[in-house]
């Protein structure tokens, strides 16, 4: 008998131990199984693995930067210097999407610990900076501009109010780091032409594009470095000869682009219009489609539409330009340039002829109607001559500008971009650090608090009371 149980007991004590071993064979193939499996997702890209779930795609790169970035043929590598411990993880991940985009970007950190000199061989570099170098150019990106301060409400309101604006400092030093071809625009001076702001400026310093002034009087003639021409909104005409060398300029293959106030009699820069042409369609433009002028704002405050093509690229989508107080623009179909609308109006627009003398915008009967072209751009595929013209002296002014969130910027820097046969221009709306608040429509809330407060409860309980009855019947 006690053979029997000794050799039961044996044999049981080897079965437990077998099925031991299978246990502790198979936890550790599972383990090996999750290891393998966290370092294969691993090296998938982060835009695959970390889903950005912030309300305003801190993260989500822009199609600006992504085609930026797959375009890349020089390598990069950023430099983040921050403390270890102590990095901004909006950063860090933000540059975690770049390496994805490029295997021609990478990024290191540098703790100013560990490397206490690193930052003295560039110029501007401090803890919290990201410096992006190649191998003869660097570019450094403060903290500071990463995370720009709203100015105004400050001031007014007292409070401190941050975006963060890394991705368009990223993308704008990536293009400055990367460029091998810098561009020359001149102002025209000399007749009361508007100067470019900075908003404008800055959106052509992105796109590598250095401005200067010139007055034809004194200068005798344009430059030979001259890429590009502006002439913006002059209160009085060129003079016979300017006309002659801006028409000289063009037939060359020149690049203008020219803004207009239809109040000022310009016969001789009409005349090099003309001869791209264009023309001028009389009146005063009016809309009276609401979803073409500012809501509150009078009529002749145009919000045009932005007609796609190659030239308007560099705009964002859903984004806006402001064109208040305008005049259409005719184009001839027998013009040896290739004409293309780049703003009208809707088809419900018309043009108020007797604008000067008339004291509401009331349509007449001999007012024109239906779709006005604002903006129009004409090529001379044979000279490689572009002419942009915007029928409307606000166009390129700040108030105007802000009051769509840069769109007007975008479109100078996306015309210009045309012109040097360029990349888009890498102009990148700050995102906003402040979380959304929820709002629950009036209707919905007593639906919702019988809901979650009564019905969902009242629920629980009745299962709980069945399930206890089902087990104990059992």
């Amino acid at each position: 008998m006690n053979l029997k149980e000794n050799w039961k007991k044996l044999h049981g004590s080897k079965k437990t131990f077998r099925n031991g071993m299978y246990a502790t064979v198979l936890a550790v193939v599972v383990l090996v199984a999750v290891i393998l499996l966290n370092l294969v997702v691993r090296a998938f890209p982060t835009k695959y693995t970390e889903l950005d779930i912030s309300t305003s795609g801190l993260f989500t790169l822009s199609e600006t930067s992504k085609n930026l970035l797959h375009e890349l043929q020089t390598d990069v590598t950023a430099y983040y210097l921050a403390t270890s411990g102590e990095e901004d993880s909006n950063i860090t991940r933000l540059l975690d999407r770049y390496a994805d985009e490029s295997a021609h970007f990478t990024w290191e950190q540098r703790d100013p610990v560990l490397y206490p000199t690193f930052a003295e061989k560039y110029e501007g570099a401090s803890t919290g900076c990201v410096v992006l170098t190649t191998a003869d150019k660097y570019d450094v990106v403060s903290y500071q501009d990463m995370y720009p301060m709203d100015l105004e409400a400050y001031y007014y309101y007292g409070t401190q109010q941050y975006s963060f604006d890394a991705e368009n400092c990223l993308t704008v030093a990536l293009a400055n780091v990367t460029r091998t071809t810098g561009y020359k625009l001149y102002e025209l001076t000399g007749h009361g032409e508007t100067a470019l702001e900075s908003d404008f400026t800055d959106t052509l310093n992105n796109a590598g594009v250095t401005v200067e002034e010139l007055n034809l009087t004194t200068a005798g003639s344009i430059p030979e470095d001259a890429n590009d021409l502006l002439i913006n909104a002059p209160l009085a005409d060129v003079t016979a000869d300017e006309a002659a060398m801006l028409t000289s300029y063009v037939e060359n293959g020149g690049k203008l682009f020219v803004v207009t106030d239809f109040t000022v009699d310009t016969p001789n820069l009409d005349t090099v219009l003309a001869a791209c042409g264009m023309t001028r369609q009389e009146g005063l433009l009016v809309e009276t489609n609401a979803d073409n002028y500012p809501y509150g704002y009078p009529q002749t405050y145009l919000m045009p539409n932005i007609q796609s093509s190659e030239i308007m690229a560099g705009m964002t989508s859903g984004m806006r330009v402001y064109t208040p107080i305008a005049q259409g623009i005719v184009q001839s179909e027998d013009s040896e340039f290739v004409l293309t609308t780049l703003l009208s109006t809707s088809d419900a627009a018309y043009s108020l002829i007797n604008y000067e003398e008339a004291e509401t915008v009331e349509k007449s009967d001999t007012d024109p109607e239906g779709s006005f072209a604002v903006a129009v751009a004409a090529e001379n595929t044979s000279t490689g001559a572009r002419v942009v013209w915007v029928n409307c002296p606000n166009t390129l002014l700040s108030g105007t500008n802000q009051s769509v969130s840069g769109g007007n910027a975008q479109m100078l820097g996306s015309i210009v971009n045309w012109f040097n046969d360029e990349q888009t221009t890498a102009v990148i709306s700050s995102k906003s650090l402040s979380a959304s608040s929820l709002t629950v429509p009036n209707a919905a809330r007593l639906g919702l608090g019988i809901l979650l407060v009564f019905a969902l409860p009242i629920i629980c309980l009745i299962t709980g009371v069945v399930v206890c009855l089902i087990r104990r019947r059992r």
